[in-house]
């Protein structure tokens, strides 16, 4: 009986495992990465790839609006640290999903350096200086 609950949670782990590596380990297409460079251009935009934000770090002036756009196969909601509260800077937070190809512009009206992350991801940070 031992034998047979412990095969179970083997399995169990194994599969968890598996759909934990497959959905985190997705990689960047070179059409998404050329998008990337393409967006980049502007210095008021972050995309958020299958990777992450990009770039991991932004300098902006108080007032400038930042856009974030989704390239990534994941869900994105941008939102300031902590997580999951989002209390660091809690105006700072989409309170809603993106998806690929879509965007969301916020604001920044605080000076300060803020911390940010992918709600859905949130392994995935970056940082928004506004000076």
């Amino acid at each position: 009986m031992k034998i047979k609950i412990a095969i179970v949670l083997v399995v169990i782990l194994a599969v968890s495992g598996s759909i934990y590596f497959f959905q985190n380990n997705k990689s960047v297409s070179k059409e998404d990465l050329k998008k990337t460079e393409e967006f980049l251009k502007n210095d008021l935009t972050v995309v958020y790839n299958n990777e992450g934000f990009n770039p991991k770090e932004i300098k902006i002036k108080k007032g400038d609006t930042v856009k974030f756009i989704n390239q990534s196969d994941r869900k994105m909601w941008v939102a300031s640290n902590n997580h999951p509260e989002h209390d660091i800077y809690p105006e700072f937070d989409q309170k809603d999903i993106s998806l690929k190809g879509t965007e969301f512009e916020f604001k920044f009206d605080k000076s300060g350096t803020w911390g940010y992350h992918n709600h859905m991801y949130s392994n995935h940070n970056a940082i928004v200086i506004v000076e």
